[in-house]
């Protein structure tokens, strides 16, 4: 396992550092595909599109109990804070899910968390991790969260409603001669705290290369600086004197940093948690570690001025229940029940999205007083109150028991089933199932009760992203269900016998089936989405009960919903529907995107028209993008009799979203206008010739990829030429600003 983990530490890293910019580009809409530079442009549309209003009263029941909290979306890792959400003095709770970068935001009701996502919209767009500290000492906790290879800092600037203002996009340090950006990675979780206990907020953060721990203390205090001043030096270069080990989770105490220089370059990713563990009144420090179960607490034996880890120890919080939980948890500390008293909350933190436990994966831990101790409570801490299925949640309506309402399926890509290492490497294995919630409303108002966590017993097949869908293909009268598989294959179910390998139809990797009659012959068609982000069309051919598809096209439509400046993937979830006798179309994506299609009917053969990436969602009186995470899938179905088709989302974070249909809106839609930016030659020796078919782009910058800035200048016109001759040979990214908007793009330097 550690030469394994020795290899995989020197090469991630160099793979890491490229990624700690694709990290950025993704959520600051970049362009990494030709240098192309997406600028948004507003213009009218005509076209009706759908509207929803989201609706999280309707009850939803398993094992007799009413979740209270059904509708929330799930949750898997995540971390918590304390954040007064509605400004009534009271703290409420904030969970960022890092998969997807969710908030799910809950007020306090007495001792019950209400879930309340209006409070979404009132975030900055946030990514990878986040911490919420105040800073600036005025009662209102401020935010912290990964930018460009370094951190990003927002302030609370409520006044009568939640607001934040970005104060800086990269917070820079004193480093031995000069001012450099803060070093954080997209993977670590890092510390805000007050580690001097001197009143103002100080940092810890990892170097570049890991293993030792950095102390960037902040001297607003100390120089008498107004409250939300932010100014920090490099303090200790090996605070608390440890160092974590180059290809494992092992710590060596009083380490003192000596091979600094000689260390090899490993950081996988790491969680920190800072707290007065044994309340001698010294900061404790509880590490975690990427592909590792198990936390470390490092006992703090020095002084308030200077930090010294004189133990360790993996019984953390205690040795009758330890914190175990594949992969990297995170630990917060934080009062959840208003008693003065911080519990802990754990989850794992793991970047992959295959690698970390996704059921019963967040820890409640409470501390006794008295007994000066904390006593595991849960294992499924709010989990326990929503729909959790485990990793992915893919829904389907259909009525299967045949009493003229329609019951909710829901596959998914896995419940997480075990852990083992092979040469090093953590592996995790999951296996799929369905899940079948009959509804046990009326007509006019749905409640859904689960039924069978493993519908048909799939789950025994150890497949994974199960993707149902229902009907009846030879017309005997008996609803069958055909499931699409990770491994593109299709599998077919009735009467409990199940095959394999359905027709050997193959669409490429995650397969997302339908069952519908696109060209209205009385026949059920299969419309089959995949990981490329297209859909592929099988016209049902049967003839006498054999069945039969051909076909027609592997790109039915030209729908195509990557976005190639994020990922060379879709994972296209198509759902075909029909409202006043028109064929209209909902595809889910990668992204967490919906794109709604029409001019489908008498047009199999062309291309259908995108109206918008991002149905809206009315709150109060706007209508704002609904975002319900990564890897979305839709179901679409009239669920209270009003005429307009109710709308689920299932997101990878294993729950659902429940919006009513609303009166379709006319709307100015966001588009993208694609300005061509081409860099050119690349890699380069000493120009790079930047044109570009727009005159908006008006400044250039240069960073490295530790995030500093080594260069900036102005764009004068629409042909550029930037001298790189000084800069030594490596990759560099090229920063673009036009009126407020950011494009990057990765150039190399021979």
């Amino acid at each position: 396992m550690k030469s394994g983990l020795l290899f995989r530490g020197l090469y991630l890293r160099f793979i890491l550092l490229f990624l700690f910019n694709l990290h950025f580009f993704i959520f600051s809409q970049l362009s990494t595909v030709n240098c192309q530079l997406s600028i948004g442009s507003v213009f009218a549309q005509n076209t009706l599109i759908p509207s929803f209003q989201r609706n999280q009263n309707i009850p939803v029941f398993a094992d007799n109990n009413a979740l209270s909290i059904a509708w929330a979306g799930g949750m898997s890792g995540v971390a918590f804070f304390n954040i007064d959400l509605d400004l009534d003095g009271t703290d409420d709770l904030l969970a960022f899910e890092k998969h997807g970068n969710r908030l799910l935001p809950f007020l306090r009701q007495g001792q019950r968390w209400i879930y309340a996502p209006e409070y979404r919209h009132c975030f900055p767009e946030l990514h990878d991790w986040i911490i919420l500290k105040d800073y600036d000492n005025d009662g209102k906790k401020d935010i912290f969260t990964y930018g460009l290879a370094g951190i990003r800092v927002f302030r609370n600037s409520s006044q009568e409603q939640l607001s934040f203002s970005l104060v800086t996009d990269q917070l820079s340090s004193f480093y031995y001669t000069d001012y450099s950006n803060i070093y954080a990675s997209p993977d670590d979780n890092l510390v805000v705290a007050d580690v001097d206990h001197d009143g103002d907020m100080d940092i810890l953060n990892f170097w570049v290369l890991g293993k030792y721990v950095h102390f960037q203390r902040n001297y607003a205090i100390e120089n008498n600086l107004a409250n939300g001043w932010l100014d920090f030096r490099l303090e200790d270069e090996c605070w608390g004197k440890f160092s974590e080990g180059a290809d494992n989770n092992e710590i060596t105490l009083l380490s003192y940093c000596q091979s600094k220089n000689e260390e090899p370059t490993r950081h996988v990713g790491s969680t920190m948690t800072l707290t007065d563990f044994n309340h001698d009144g010294l900061e404790d420090l509880i590490l975690g570690d990427i592909d590792y179960a198990q936390v470390v607490l490092l006992t703090n034996g020095g002084t308030l001025s200077e930090a010294l880890m004189v133990a360790q120890t993996t019984a953390v919080p205690n040795a009758v229940n330890p914190i175990s939980m594949y992969s990297m948890p995170l630990v917060s500390s934080l009062d959840l029940n208003n008693d003065g008293l911080n519990e802990l909350l754990v989850s794992p933190a793991d970047p992959s999205l295959t690698k970390s436990q996704n059921i019963n994966s967040v820890w409640l831990y409470e501390y006794d007083s008295l007994l000066q101790s904390y006593s595991l409570i849960t294992q499924n801490y709010l989990q326990d109150e929503m729909v959790n299925l485990g990793s992915g949640c893919y829904p389907v309506l259909y009525d299967w028991n045949g009493d003229g309402l329609l019951d909710l399926f829901a596959g998914n890509y896995g419940y997480y089933d075990s852990s083992s290492y092979n040469n090093g490497f953590l592996n995790s294995y999951y296996s799929a199932a369905i899940a079948y919630f009959e509804n046990i409303g009326t007509a006019s108002e749905p409640a859904f009760r689960l039924i069978n966590s493993d519908f048909d017993n799939l789950r025994q097949l150890n497949k994974q992203a199960l993707y149902p869908t229902f009907g009846d293909l030879d017309g005997d009268g008996q609803t069958e269900m055909i499931c699409g598989c990770s491994d593109g294959s299709l599998i077919r179910i009735k009467n409990g016998q199940i095959t394999e390998n359905f027709l050997n139809i193959e669409v490429g990797y995650f397969a997302t089936p339908q069952l519908f009659d696109l060209d209205r012959d009385g026949k059920l068609d299969l419309l089959i989405g995949n990981r490329r982000g297209q859909i592929a069309y099988y016209r049902n051919t049967s003839t006498n009960g054999n069945l039969s598809f051909q076909l027609e096209s592997s790109t039915l439509g030209d729908v195509d919903v990557r976005d190639y400046t994020l990922s060379y993937f879709g994972f296209a979830t198509p759902c075909f529907f029909r409202q006043n006798d028109e064929t209209l179309l909902i595809c889910g994506n990668e992204q967490g995107k919906l794109f709604f299609y029409n001019n489908i009917d008498n047009n199999l053969s062309g291309s259908f028209s995108l109206q918008t990436t991002w149905l809206p969602e009315q709150i109060g009186t706007r209508h704002l993008p609904i975002q319900e995470g990564i890897r979305v899938g839709v179901a679409l179905g009239e669920l209270n009799n009003d005429n307009y088709p109710e709308l689920i989302i299932g997101n990878y974070a294993g729950g659902f979203a429940y919006f009513e249909g609303r009166p379709g809106i006319p709307v100015s839609i966001r588009e993208a206008e694609t300005t061509r930016v081409n860099c050119y030659p690349n890699p380069a020796t000493d120009l790079i010739h930047i044109e570009t078919s727009s005159d908006d782009i008006t400044q250039v910058q240069i960073f490295d990829l530790t995030g500093r800035k080594i260069l900036e200048t102005k764009f004068v016109d629409q042909f550029y030429q930037l001298n790189i001759s000084s800069l030594s040979p490596s990759i560099y990214i090229l920063k673009l600003i036009n009126d407020g908007k950011e494009s990057y793009h990765k150039v190399v330097k021979r």
